[in-house]
Formats: C-alpha cells, sequence, structure tokens
C-alpha cells in the first residue's frame, strides 16, 4: 500500500492462516480509517476467540511506525 494510504488509514489489522502447511503466516493486511472501523471487523473475524495464538492483530501507525496495539 503506499505511504499516502496507509497516512489516511492509520489502523490495521493483521490476518493470519489458521490452518494447512502455512498456518501462521501472514494471510492479509486490512486497512482502517478509525478504530470503530476496526474494532467491528476484528469481532467479524474473530468472535469465539478460539485459537489465541493465530487471532488478528491490531496496529496503529504512530509517526510512521506501525506499533501494535495491546488488546487485540
Amino acid at each position: 500500500m503506499p505511504l499516502a494510504a496507509m497516512q489516511t488509514k492509520p489502523y490495521k489489522l493483521r490476518i493470519y492462516v489458521k490452518s494447512g502447511i502455512h498456518k501462521g503466516d501472514l494471510k492479509r493486511q486490512e486497512y482502517f480509517s478509525n478504530l470503530n472501523d476496526l474494532d467491528r471487523r476484528y469481532k467479524q473475524l474473530n468472535p469465539k476467540f478460539v485459537d489465541y495464538a493465530l487471532n488478528p492483530t491490531a496496529w496503529q501507525l504512530v509517526n510512521g511506525e506501525w506499533l501494535r496495539m495491546f488488546g487485540y
């Protein structure tokens, strides 16, 4: 994603492969303009929190650096 687009969407979810030989690898990233949209999508992706180690992780762009958000 181009830098300009990332700056307009300062939140992202990293979603991981949950099974097969690529289990644990990064599957895709989804970007969000606000925290409410990120929270809504996080709940859609993982309503039961069955496999904590492979849950999506949330990140916030702060001063040009992606920092992991706690609680996700």
